[in-house]
């Protein structure tokens, strides 16, 4: 029986990961993608196994950052990181209620860390203002068919090091709500269209619940008129305590599914932290000749940065994904 029980566990686990590299080009005496020349990114690997259809079922996520993509989400130069350690439960209450308990990703933000994931490879303004990921619980549910709702408790504004704060148990908790809503399939091209409203709320760790930080997103992905393409709007806005600065950040999402494996991207994105301002125009070129692998051109222009200055570059990058 005991080996029955391991041999079934051991069949809904799921391994993934990916595996990331680039070649950074400098058109100007700035560029905004750093290293110039051959970048090994990194990789990352996901053990997981998904909740079961029954009641009271379980699953756990293990997500785990290697190289360059750890340094650069928060590792402090380690190169190692756990991103995401967390424990899924389900509870049959009401439509059902899906509870998460330990590290997970934030529930606000239109950009993920794994840049295959998102429109284009280099992030947006908006991704670098909010939290990226909690320590706590998080509970989602279905309100009615095509509404959805979760809400939170964490530790602190943020448990990545190196981005938004430390975590470590103090007792100001932060809370964090989201909607999530699905527009109907008697909207004509609309059908399928999200439009999400989060918002989290607390003090980083080893602040009084006086000193506060909070971070209001709002993003919708659109479906178009036009065959193959889609739309996309986020925006941030984050306040911190205390005398530093507050901002806010908007971005504008375009992809076109030119053919089979071929996709053009374009992301129009600005920011403005206490009267300080700047924009940025990304284009993507995205297509799958190799199994498994996405290769992406991006070209990038960023005017107005008060540290960078105007700046320009172009990337080509290579994701490997199982």
């Amino acid at each position: 029986a005991e080996e029955n029980s391991v041999l079934t566990a051991l069949s809904s686990t799921v391994i993934s990961g990916s595996a990331e590299v680039s070649y950074n080009g400098n058109l100007s005496g700035n560029n905004k993608f750093g290293d110039q020349g051959f970048v090994a990114n990194g990789a990352s690997l996901a053990i997981s196994s998904p909740l079961g259809e029954g009641d009271y079922s379980a699953g756990f996520n293990v997500d785990l950052l290697l190289g360059n993509r750890a340094d650069a989400f928060g590792s402090a130069g380690d190169g190692f990181l756990i991103k995401n350690a967390n424990i899924g439960l389900n509870l049959p209450f009401g439509n059902g209620i899906d509870l998460t308990v330990g590290l997970f990703d934030s529930i606000v933000g239109y950009e993920t860390e794994a840049s295959a994931s998102n429109p284009n490879v280099s992030r947006s303004y908006g991704y670098g203002l909010g939290p990226l990921t909690h320590t706590g619980a998080l509970a989602s549910t279905s309100l009615t068919d095509g509404l959805n709702f979760s809400f939170g408790l964490a530790n602190s504004f943020g448990s990545t090091l190196g981005t938004t704060a430390s975590d470590v148990g103090d007792n100001n908790f932060t809370y964090m709500v989201g909607v999530e809503a699905t527009v109907p399939d008697n909207l004509g091209f609309l059908a399928g269209s999200t439009v999400y409203v989060g918002y989290v709320d607390g003090a980083a760790s080893g602040s009084s619940n006086d000193d506060e930080d909070s971070h209001l997103y709002v993003g919708a992905s659109v479906a178009s008129p036009i065959e193959g393409v889609s739309l996309g709007v986020a925006y941030d806005d984050r306040t911190k305590h205390g005398a530093a600065s507050d901002s806010d950040a908007v971005a504008l999402y375009a992809v076109w599914d030119v053919s089979d494996g071929v996709s053009l991207a374009g992301r129009y994105d600005t920011i403005d932290s206490d009267g300080d301002s700047s924009a940025m125009w990304t284009a993507t070129l995205g297509y799958s000749i190799w199994d498994n692998v996405l290769t992406r051109l991006e070209y990038n222009i960023e005017t107005g940065h008060k540290e960078r200055g105007d700046s320009a570059g172009f990337a080509l990058n290579l994701y490997y994904q199982f």
